[in-house]
């Protein structure tokens, strides 16, 4: 109830100086943003900065005053605690080279979060809906059958990489993955929740490295600077013949080596927990809880 008449009070204040005083629009531009930020140093608090923050927009110049009381009414109906809930999501991102238990991990440490009361979901990020449709698309014209993972190894694939176009199929999968993971990230940060995640932008960036894909300086940056940040990044390790023979030679061995080195380079540049998986299952796992326990929960 405090909230509420504080807004209105804001707002009541707002509309009676856009009436009645002639500012320079400067000025309520410098007002727009000083009150939320004096409001946060004060009170530290995120989730009523963000209804003050959109209260304040009542000020802009740019919104004639017959609009602003739907940025009022706005700010009423948003809910502090639901904010607060939003707020407290975290995602969590399992990354590391194919078999060193990135899938069976992620699922025990979903089940662990909801043992401590936790709200959240375990996706398996291994979908590209946007690209694997334009790939029979692309089979059904050229009236040829959809080609496998190990197509990629053999030399019409490497000859393919020399064309002039090849470096569309990472740009392709980046917007792929932001309509796919970004969406389902999106979705359940807006309700709340924790997300796992078993991969994540960053393994299909690297897997265009390690294939050899002409990939822009620029997809670089927007895959390590413009996806939301991890929470917490844990990169599991392993030995790559380890790998190798888990997954019966799905990839070459030599595949498996440059991606480890990839993935060694990732945690170090975005700051993730590398963690040795070549231990008894349990181990590790016990290991992964303890770091979300340190890092996330007593937070």
């Amino acid at each position: 109830m405090k909230m509420k008449i504080a807004l209105s009070v804001l707002f009541i204040s707002i509309v009676l100086a856009r009436l009645l005083l002639d500012l320079p629009s400067s000025l309520y531009y410098i007002i727009f943003i000083v009150i939320p930020f004096v409001f946060y140093l004060a009170t530290h608090d995120k989730a009523n900065t963000i209804r003050f923050f959109i209260c304040c927009l009542s000020i802009l110049p740019i919104f004639p005053i017959f609009v602003t009381p739907v940025f009022y009414v706005l700010s009423l109906a948003l809910n502090d605690e639901y904010l607060r809930k939003v707020f407290h999501s975290r995602i969590i991102v399992f990354t590391g080279i194919d078999g060193s238990g990135k899938s069976s991990h992620s699922k025990v440490t979903a089940e662990y979060l909801r043992s401590r009361g936790i709200d959240c979901v375990c996706y398996h990020f291994f979908k590209h809906p946007l690209v694997t449709a334009l790939s029979i698309l692309k089979a059904r014209l050229k009236k040829e059958p959809v080609r496998g993972c190990r197509f990629v190894y053999t030399e019409e694939f490497r000859r393919g990489l020399r064309r002039p176009s090849a470096f569309l199929r990472p740009i392709l999968q980046f917007i792929d993955n932001w309509i796919y993971i970004g969406g389902k990230i999106l979705i359940n940060i807006l309700r709340g929740r924790w997300i796992i995640c078993d991969r994540y932008f960053y393994d299909y960036y690297i897997r265009f490295k390690c294939l050899g894909y002409p990939v822009p300086k620029l997809l670089e940056f927007l895959v390590y600077k413009l996806t939301p940040r991890p929470s917490l990044l844990i990169v599991l390790d392993t030995n790559p013949l380890l790998s190798y023979k888990r997954r019966e030679g799905e990839h070459p061995l030599w595949y498996y080596v440059i991606a480890r080195r990839e993935y060694l380079k990732l945690a170090k540049r975005m700051n993730g927990i590398i963690i040795n998986t070549m231990r008894p299952f349990d181990v590790v796992q016990m290991v992964i809880n303890k770091i979300i326990e340190d890092f996330l929960i007593k937070k």
